[in-house]
């Protein structure tokens, strides 16, 4: 080897030992929260001055790295402004305090180049499975949040126009595994603060297989507006970083913890209602959010299904239970969607644990979901729409319909079973599953408590096609 050679080879060596270096010695950020944009519908023009909210109470902090994937339509907004252009498909971003930085999406998504944009389906969950894949690779952080910000029912969400499809809320635990499992996950989206979706997204405990899953949950139980993130995102600032226009308390991203995040977003949110109640007070009277401890959801579902049990071998209990729920002489237990069936739990629960006319057992069997509920809802808000509401007890839903003949026809898609709605499967639910033996004869958990009461005995079959 000539001594040129070697001189060279030395120098290049060297340089890489000093750039792997200083690549050990920068810091990780503390959070990289990445935002999936499903407004392949009419949320494309919200979701943008939304995140010109966000964004500008962020501020820059070095703590939070902001990143965006945007699903948009040309049917709605044709806003060019905040993002720098005006399109139709699907395109990435940084966001920084006053500009859009475009990215293009490197392995994960090779068709998303800096000058060309696809036509992705968003209500496609391998799409945020990879926008996952793409955050954490090339954005690396202590702590992962997913934001999903669109529309839903409860059943399914994130309605692509382009594509015809929904996302189902199990196809999530299908098609992610535990590599984009995240710390935090917030939904923008509304009629999502329920238990069964809770469950299904649960961190795997030990002993469990890995899966898909978040530790901590931000949703909303009803219909309504966005939470003040912008609020919440200008109380948390790193040492050092320009200080907010909010005179209260900071947190710091570098030692705030997924469920520090939630409460502070159920805080800001909370006042936030407060101030546009003064303004606008029939806007919000409604309007309620709950932050989850997703590590709890299994201990919820394991009371309710002993419920259930306990209700099944005392039959005689059906009609008085159902007046927990209402409609009754005792008034109705909260309900996020105008007597639809998204009943509060924690509520419903109780008002079993209270009524004389229950045996002593369905009585305890009910306080212990409301104790495994008060462990679960972390911290949560309701407005004065919601009576005798409790923070952090009230704000997680159950479904629950009303006893009338042909109603449970509506719920096929409540089903552990596969239920095709447009062209995707919206049903293996883990929570109407786990715990149960089909065909066995048996009431076992809550869904079956429900197959068992509103079935129609004629229908031999079961309205899914499943029988307890």
């Amino acid at each position: 080897m000539s001594r040129i050679l070697a001189v060279s080879l030395l120098a290049a060596l060297t340089t890489t030992l000093v750039h792997a270096q200083q690549a050990a010695a920068t810091p990780v950020r503390p959070w990289t929260l990445l935002v999936y944009g499903g407004a392949d519908n009419n949320a494309d023009g919200p979701i943008l001055e939304f995140l010109d909210q966000v964004r500008v109470a962020i501020d820059d902090d070095p703590g939070i790295e902001l990143l965006l994937l945007l699903d948009r339509s040309d049917k709605f907004s044709d806003d060019a402004t905040m993002l720098g252009s005006d399109f139709s498909g699907v395109q990435l971003f940084r966001l920084h305090k006053m500009t859009a930085e475009r990215l293009s999406g490197g392995a994960e998504f090779p068709e998303l180049t800096l000058d060309s944009e696809a036509e992705l389906d968003s209500a496609d969950a391998d799409n945020l499975r990879r926008f996952i894949d793409w955050g954490k690779a090339h954005y690396p952080a202590q702590h992962y949040g997913v934001m999903i910000y669109s529309h839903a029912s409860g059943r399914s969400m994130c309605p692509d126009q382009e594509s015809g499809h929904d996302m189902g809320i199990p196809e999530l635990s299908q098609v992610l595994s535990a590599k984009q499992s995240v710390d935090f996950l917030a939904l923008e989206l509304c009629n999502m603060g329920g238990i069964e979706i809770s469950y299904q997204w649960r961190p795997a405990a030990d002993k469990e297989a890995p899966r898909f899953g978040a530790d901590v949950l931000v949703a909303i139980p009803n219909a309504g507006p966005p939470l003040d993130w912008d609020r919440a995102f200008a109380r948390i600032r790193s040492k050092g970083h320009t200080a907010s226009p909010l005179k209260a308390p900071f947190l710091d991203p570098a030692t705030m913890t997924a469920a520090d995040f939630g409460k502070l977003v159920m805080e800001e949110g909370q006042r936030g209602r407060e101030l546009a109640k003064e303004r606008r007070p029939e806007r919000v009277a409604h309007e309620a959010a709950g932050c989850y401890d997703l590590r709890q959801a299994k201990a919820v579902k394991q009371g309710l299904d002993a419920l259930a049990v306990t209700l099944a071998a005392h039959p005689d209990e059906k009609d008085m239970f159902m007046e927990m729920r209402g409609p009754g002489p005792i008034g109705d237990a909260l309900t996020y969607d105008e007597g639809g069936p998204f009943i509060d739990l924690y509520d419903l629960t109780r008002r079993a644990a209270e009524c004389d006319g229950l045996s002593d057992a369905t009585r305890a069997a009910a306080k212990k979901v409301m104790e495994s509920c008060d462990a679960f809802v972390l911290a949560s808000f309701g407005m004065s729409g919601y009576p005798g509401f409790a923070g952090g007890k009230n704000g997680v839903f159950v479904i629950l319909p009303v006893d009338e003949p042909g109603r449970w026809k509506n719920f096929t898609w409540y089903t552990p079973l596969a239920h095709d709605e447009g062209g995707k499967d919206i049903g293996h639910w883990s929570f109407l599953a786990d715990g149960a033996t089909p065909n066995n004869g048996k009431v076992e958990n809550w869904f079956e408590l429900l197959d068992c009461w509103f079935d129609a005995a004629d229908d031999a079959g079961g309205v899914n096609g499943y029988r307890y």
